[in-house]
């Protein structure tokens, strides 16, 4: 009876043991998720993420990068635009933002922005000119446009 109990009890110790161990923090679940490519599932987690400590530029590219593998454009860019804020050094924010416009098919917003860059990077515009991903927005009139008049 003795060893019953001990094995009972051996196995409830062991099994509060490795219960405890596979909780995962927060980002470890982000990252999990993510790396599935589940991100409905990855979205609430980085966002309560941010939204916990908004000062931290990686935590609003991860975000940026789920929202943009949601499709959901307008807000990735938001999300990368505040990383970039956060961080002026983050060229990959940078990247991102031009991408998500360029990916929503907006030319007018992807233009204002290649405004703001070109004061500040001016090869931006050359190199995004050579990405085929940015092939057709830097092919608009607005684009085009923009071009002129610098």
């Amino acid at each position: 009876m003795n060893k019953l109990v001990v094995s009972v009890v051996s196995l409830l110790i062991c099994g509060f043991a490795y219960a405890e161990s596979t909780t995962l923090k927060p980002i470890d679940q982000y990252y999990a998720h993510a790396s599935s490519g589940e991100w409905q599932k990855a979205l609430p987690i980085i966002q309560e993420m941010v939204e916990s400590d908004p000062s931290m530029p990686s935590r609003w590219f991860q975000y940026g990068s789920c929202l943009e593998e949601l499709k959901k454009h307008s807000e990735a860019i938001s999300a990368f635009k505040k990383a970039y804020e956060l961080d002026a050094t983050d060229f990959g924010s940078q990247y991102r933002i031009f991408r998500n416009y360029a990916l929503a098919k907006d030319a007018e917003g992807f233009v204002e922005f290649a405004k703001a860059e070109a004061v500040k990077t001016p090869q931006i515009l050359a190199l995004i000119s050579q990405r085929e991903e940015f092939r057709a927005i830097v092919s608009s009139e607005t684009y085009r446009a923009f071009l002129q008049q610098l």
